[in-house]
């Protein structure tokens, strides 16, 4: 019988998306690979060939809770109310947690975790003497270096003030996932867990990175326990689009798209009202995705599209720009289509991607959603779309990243840490 890989894929698309890439390779290499993921993930991840272990909570569906919205939109723009709003999530998500942590503990001989249940694994391996890694999304490692310092207060400094403050931010991620942890421990019959726990769970454990090296250089400080492999991304889809999108897209010039994925708002029309207004400013053609955040727009002009779910692969290099919100997977995904990129940053890992893109010279400087009007979109559209020089760089990036293959890299890795 083959070794049992299970991934925790526990968050929205960009969180399950490469996860899935990753299994579908090491499924290629001889590997029983279980993908855990929100229910509402469940069709998808079974007709990509994957074997499905659900979490019971339906994770749009809690984004779109008043806290999920909260937190998500983050309209304080203040990061110690971004923690507290994330901690009432994690708490009202511990019920349905908890229960199928421990289901989980028995589907497979290796664990492959997330920042979210990375500590939960851990415990789990503890309990049960089976194998943990974490497959990072972001940079979270504590690290001297700037460009590589998720939340580097100096970015573009080597400096050990970046590397202590890395520290400062694991600790206030314990204070969100320690009582979830601790339940979970008690479950398992095992002592309960503090922060210097959390710590070397973090910083120890060994792990893969799905990004790009030329994205995030790895810095000596990681140690060989931590190996950045590239992006983990599914192939292009064979994809027709729907006859109103073709139509739009052969009609002029490329569009802009705009769209902020999983992040649910709190005033849906509003945030439709800036992009229409900075299209408008730009005199660009937009494609805006709806997301979970349900934007709609009526009698729109005949110069903007709203889209649902399109293919990433396929659509964004056939943008003139993109603007998103800045998780790791879309990120990825802009990049990796060759046109400059704008981040408009909600929360978490978003400002650190928003920053390492305009420093590469691939895109404008990024825009905390809060900070986010009409005028300050325009402006940066209207440099995306004029800028040859920024142009250039991000098609010849974007062209190095789709000649990586992350995936493979990543098969290797395991291979090599499991044996």
């Amino acid at each position: 019988m083959s070794m049992r890989i299970l991934l925790a894929a526990y968050g929205s698309r960009g969180d399950v998306q490469p996860l899935v890439a990753l299994g579908k390779g090491l499924q290629a290499a001889g590997y029983t690979v279980i993908v855990a993921a929100g229910r509402n993930f469940g069709d998808w991840i079974t007709h990509n060939g994957l074997s499905f272990e659900p979490f019971t909570e339906d994770i749009e569906a809690a984004m779109n809770t008043d806290v999920g919205k909260e937190w998500l939109s983050n309209s304080s723009g203040n990061p110690m109310q971004e923690l507290a709003n994330m901690r009432k999530m994690v708490q009202a998500s511990a019920p349905h947690i908890v229960p199928d942590l421990l289901r989980m503990a028995d589907c497979a001989d290796v664990f492959i975790s997330g920042m979210l249940t990375l500590a939960p694994f851990d415990a789990i391996a503890q309990a049960t003497g089976k194998r943990h890694l974490v497959g990072w999304l972001s940079p979270v490692v504590p690290t001297r270096s700037g460009s590589a310092g998720m939340q580097a207060p100096l970015p573009r400094a080597n400096s050990l003030v970046n590397y202590g403050f890395g520290y400062v931010v694991e600790s206030m991620l314990w204070s969100i996932f320690g009582d979830v942890t601790n339940q979970l421990r008690a479950a398992l019959k095992l002592p309960p867990a503090g922060r210097s726990d959390y710590l070397r769970a973090m910083n120890q454990t060994p792990s893969i990175a799905g990004f790009s090296p030329r994205v995030v250089p790895p810095p000596p400080d990681w140690g060989a326990q931590h190996r950045v492999t590239g992006y983990w991304t599914l192939p292009a889809p064979d994809y027709t689009p729907p006859a109103d999108l073709a139509a739009f897209l052969a009609a002029g010039e490329a569009p802009v798209y705009i769209g902020f994925g999983s992040m649910t708002s709190t005033d849906p029309a509003g945030t439709m009202r800036i992009m229409i207004d900075a299209l408008t400013q730009a005199g660009r053609r937009g494609i805006l995705h709806s997301g979970w955040a349900g934007l709609k727009a009526r009698d729109l002009p005949e110069t903007i599209h709203v889209v649902d779910h399109v293919p990433h692969e396929w659509l964004l290099p056939r943008m003139a720009a993109v603007v998103h919100h800045g998780g790791a997977g879309t990120t990825g995904a802009a990049l990796q289509a060759g046109v400059p990129s704008l981040v408009v940053a909600h929360m978490g890992d978003q400002p650190y991607w928003g920053r390492r893109v305009y420093e590469l010279g691939v895109g404008a400087p990024f825009i905390r959603r809060v900070d986010l009007t009409a005028d300050r979109l325009a402006a940066a559209l209207r440099a995306m779309t004029t800028d040859t020089a920024m142009q250039a760089r991000a098609a010849e990036l974007g062209a190095a990243l789709r000649r990586e293959d992350g995936v493979s890299a990543a098969v290797r890795a395991v291979g090599e840490i499991v044996g």
